[in-house]
């Protein structure tokens, strides 16, 4: 009987945890992209990396006009920022003129240029299950 009744509880406990959060995949569209040659440099970073560091998951894609899609792959579940570079003259990194971007870029929730400096509790958006995200791309 002590035996039953511990694989009830057992059971009871099993149905009631948390099922364990799976990887998933990030769709993400960019509007707007000019023709100015070079490459899209994207990127998901956490609260710990966003703006600092390397972060957790990137992307290329040839930059063309119009429009472009790159997928991050095997994603877990969570809160996350895009960031998006366009890397005009391939040199992998982000140019600016004095304090302003001299190439284009977009962040996950943005929808005009930047008017400060980007934080994560600004731009992040809550990953679960198969994700998609669209954002415009902004050029000085």
């Amino acid at each position: 009987m002590k035996t039953l009744t511990l694989v009830g509880a057992l059971a009871l406990t099993a149905l009631a945890a948390p099922a364990f959060a799976q990887n998933v995949d990030v769709t993400v569209t960019l509007t707007g992209v000019e023709a100015r040659g070079g490459q899209i440099l994207a990127s998901l970073a956490g609260p710990n990396t966003f703006m600092r560091g390397e972060p957790e998951h990137g992307a290329r894609a040839e930059a063309v006009a119009g429009t472009v899609t790159l997928t991050f792959e095997d994603v877990p579940a969570g809160d996350w920022a895009l960031m998006v570079m366009h890397d005009e003259n391939s040199n992998d990194q982000f140019d600016m003129n004095g304090y302003m971007p001299a190439e284009g870029y977009a962040f996950s929730n943005l929808s005009g240029p930047l008017m400060g400096m980007p934080t994560f509790a600004a731009h992040k958006v809550a990953v679960s299950g198969d994700a998609a995200i669209a954002a415009p791309m902004i050029y000085p």
